[in-house]
Order: C-alpha cells, then structure tokens, then sequence
C-alpha cells in the first residue's frame, strides 16, 4: 500500500477521493500555530498520521473532528505547552506521540474522550513536573512514556485509572519521592523504567500493587537501602537493575520473595560486605554482575558465600580488589558456566578453587 503525502485545509479533508493528494516528498510551505495546514500520511486502509515538526502551539477540538478515521497521531517536535479538557474529540486514536514539545501542563480530562481505545501515548523530553490521579483515565492504555520531564514525586492512587498498562518510563527525570501505593492499580504492568533519577530507597509501599511485574530498572538513582520484605509485592520479577547507585551492603535476605528472579545486576556500587543468606531465595538466578564493587573480604574470608546460587550459570566479579581465591569461594555454583574476574589484584588461588564448578566454560 502507498503512502501518499497529502496537504489539507482543515476543516475540508477529502479523505475519499485520492486524486486530491500528490504523491512524493512534500516539505512544508510555511509553519503552523495550530493544527491545520499541516501535512497528514494517509494510507489506503484510511490511517492517517500528522507529520512532526510544524511548530504547533496549541491543540483543537474543532480541528481535530473532521479527521475521523486517525488512529496515528504524532505531533511531536512541536510547540505545545498545554492540553486541555477536551483539547481532542472523541475520535478512534490508538497510538497519541507528543515527544518533544513544550508541555508543562495536562489538564485533568484532557484525554478523556480518547479513553475508549488509546493504547500507547508518549509524553518524553516535555516540561511536565505534576501529574494528578485525574490525569490519565485510559482503561486501554498499555504503553506510556514520561521520560524527559521534570517530575519531582508520583504521589499515591497517580496510575489507578490505568488496568491495562504494561510498560512505564519514567526515566531521567528528577524523581526524588515515590509516596506509598503510586502505581497501585497498574496489577497487569510488565515493565517499569525508573532509571537516572534521584530515587534512594526501595521500599514496598512503593510497589505495593505491581503483581505482574517483571523487569524492574532502577540503574543510575543513588540507592543505598533496600527495606526489609521490599520485593514482597512483586512476586513475579524475573529482571532487576541496581546497577549504578549507592549501596554499601547486601544484608541478610535482602532479596526475599524474589523466587522467579533470572536477572540480577548491583555493579557499579559500592558494596563492601554480603551478608550470610543475602542471597537466599533466589532459587532460579541464572546471571549475577557485581562488577565494581569492594567485595574482596567476601571473595576471600567468606565460606560459600554464593552457595544458594545452585542455577547461578554466569557471574561477573571484574574490578572488585579481590586478592586472592579459596577453594570455598565459590562452593555451591554447580551449574556455572561464565566467571569473569578480570581486573582484579589476585596473587594467589588455592589448589581445587574452580574444580567443583564442572559446567565451567569460561573464566
């Protein structure tokens, strides 16, 4: 099917005759304040797409309506600063982008008449710093980015209007505070990006609610607690990034309740001391990476301090000041297959230090 670059006078489109539309690359004549004269992608199976970059300011209801058919509707690059109660008509979009603008406010409602079948909406590099419990109520919605902005803290019940949302970004913002039960009501959500931001805790209030949870990222915050039972309301997380934060230890069952767990990264810390059983639970791990942390007390004085790692297959240890390995370093990793401890300060390795690990391909 051709695409066909089309240039409209809102509010008379004639989406049904194509011989009003010249094939080829059209570019834009002049710019745009609102949204007409602008330049729309129609197919033949009658989804039409806005084309980015027109400098719109602002968005209308009026101008908007004759386009009954869009399901696509990306106004990125452009001006917007606001949208408004009623900003869009009720119209059978699927897919809203608006990356890139100037938004520093959303109104509440502002995407109510979009609520029936909206599934994916992008609101990254914008100026938002607030949203309101009244924001987003969009029982469809699966996908929703909110990287780039200026967000502070997602106060409690934020996403309750959202049962169907799978993933959420909220990545490189200023995230300071996550107030108990803000992402109660997303129990369907899969995967939350929470990386580089100012986050220093995790606690299970937090993440009271997220139950089909599986990938949690979390790398570049400064993290340095992790509070008792935190993981408890996320029982089927399979990845969780650590990476990149503040943590100085690894306490006593600190991942507890973490028993489908197959990914788990803390490098780039600065963990000093594992305790006994910190990492009991984790019946299922297959990759741990604790590149570049201090663990060499661990390495070296411990006894079998991953021993309840019996699925561990790859573990990363490069850059840890390790000087020398014992032969119950590493008791207990049977099925491990990939040992990195490159860079590292080691003089001296006991005789029958890695003969246990049978499985053992490369080191």
């Amino acid at each position: 099917k051709r695409a066909l670059i089309c240039h409209f006078l809102i509010p008379q489109p004639n989406f049904g005759n194509a011989s009003a539309c010249v094939s080829g690359n059209v570019k834009p004549m002049h710019t745009a304040s609102q949204i007409h004269d602008v330049f729309v992608i129609y197919w033949s199976n009658g989804v039409c797409i806005f084309r980015a970059n027109n400098k719109i300011t602002a968005i209308s209801e009026a101008q908007l309506r004759p386009f009954l058919a869009l399901e696509t509707l990306d106004l990125s690059n452009n001006n917007v600063v606001e949208i408004k109660s009623g900003s869009f008509p009720a119209l059978p979009l699927k897919n809203l982008f608006l990356n890139n603008n100037r938004l520093s406010s959303l109104e509440p409602g502002c995407f109510t008449n979009l609520s029936s079948t909206l599934q994916v909406l992008r609101l990254n590099r914008n100026r938002l710093s607030n949203i309101g419990p009244k924001i987003f109520t969009l029982p469809h919605l699966q996908h929703l980015e909110l990287s780039r902005n200026r967000i502070r803290r997602v106060d409690g019940l934020t996403f309750q209007h959202l049962p169907s949302l799978r993933s959420l970004k909220i990545q490189r913002n200023s995230l300071n505070r996550l107030m108990d039960g803000c992402f109660w009501g997303l129990s369907n959500m899969e995967v939350l990006q929470l990386d580089y931001n100012n986050l220093t805790e995790v606690s299970k209030g937090w993440l009271y609610g997220l139950l089909s949870l599986q990938q949690l990222h979390l790398s570049h915050n400064t993290i340095s607690k992790i509070k008792s039972d935190a993981w408890e309301p996320c029982p089927k997380l399979s990845e969780l990034n650590l990476s990149s934060n503040h943590l100085s230890r690894l306490d006593e069952s600190g991942f507890a309740n973490l028993g489908v767990l197959d990914r788990l990264d803390v490098g780039n810390n600065r963990v000093s001391f594992i305790a006994d059983g910190a990492f009991r639970g984790l019946s299922n791990l297959q990759m741990l990476d604790l590149q570049n942390n201090e663990i060499s007390w661990t390495i070296e004085d411990m006894n079998g301090p991953f021993s309840a790692l019996d699925k561990l297959k790859k573990l990363f240890l490069q850059r840890n000041q390790i000087r020398s390995v014992t032969k119950k370093s590493f008791s207990g990793l049977d099925a491990l297959q990939h040992l990195d401890l490159s860079n590292n300060a080691i003089m001296s390795i006991q005789a029958n230090a890695f003969s246990q690990m049978k499985n053992l391909q490369e080191l």
